[in-house]
């Protein structure tokens, strides 16, 4: 069995989603815009953290995915906060968390209210998926095996839930649930898309949920048209 370091090394950027693609954004359609942006993180980043797995293998995590070229920032969730809630949407497809090499894969998600999170144990060795929120809905610890995957239809929360594992304490992740289709999640790059807007004012809520920072922007949607943030931090306090 290949130690976790290896797997690390071989998978590299995979590990912290440098080497997704991110995928092609169609055309708004008429009578709705878009909203496309990029959050960068231009302040020096600290050196990876060195965990020591149960199985005596290494992790090396750093909760700054910062790609070194674009200095985009990765895992940041933006979020219309004003915009009106939708119906619970029906058979979405759900969105999969994985167990691999001792840590969750990917650690930031966000899902619209009725789409399920699946969650999935590809490593061989026991894991459980824990969630802690306010929402007694959202609260379960649950053991998931190799080859038996847990899926979970989240309650709506303003906050996102914190995903762990009771059996290896440095593992978690963080689920963000929204009533309503507007919002995304920066890729590799920093970049992120929201479309089928309806046009109006609204306030942008950018959400870094390892370091806490969080940025309000407000903007205005026009049909046909794209709304354009670059957004630039140099620090990840609060």
């Amino acid at each position: 069995m290949p130690t976790v370091l290896a797997l690390l090394s071989l998978s590299g950027s995979c590990l912290l989603g440098g080497a997704e693609k991110a995928p092609e954004r169609p055309s708004s359609p008429m009578g709705t815009g878009t909203i496309a942006g990029v959050v960068r993180y231009t302040g020096k980043v600290p050196p990876p953290k060195k965990i020591l797995t149960t199985d005596g293998g290494e992790i090396k995590q750093n909760d700054l995915v910062v790609d070194p070229k674009t200095k985009g920032l990765r895992f940041v969730v933006a979020v219309l906060e004003n915009a009106p809630a939708r119906a619970k949407v029906q058979k979405a497809k759900p969105v999969l968390v994985d167990q691999r090499a001792m840590i969750f894969l990917p650690r930031v998600v966000a899902v619209q209210h009725g789409q399920a999170v699946r969650f999935e144990n590809n490593d061989l060795c026991n894991h459980s998926v824990m969630a802690a929120s306010t929402i007694k809905a959202n609260q379960f610890n649950r053991f998931v095996s190799s080859g038996h995957p847990f899926s979970h239809v989240f309650q709506p929360q303003k906050h996102p839930v914190q995903i762990s594992c009771s059996l290896h304490s440095w593992m978690r992740a963080w689920v963000f649930v929204v009533p309503h289709p507007w919002f995304a999640v920066t890729d590799p790059q920093g970049k992120f898309h929201i479309g089928k807007v309806p046009p109006g004012k609204y306030t942008l809520w950018l959400r870094h949920p390892d370091t806490g920072r969080q940025q309000r922007r407000s903007l205005e949607v026009k049909a046909g048209k794209a709304a354009q943030l670059n957004i630039e931090w140099k620090k990840v306090d609060p």
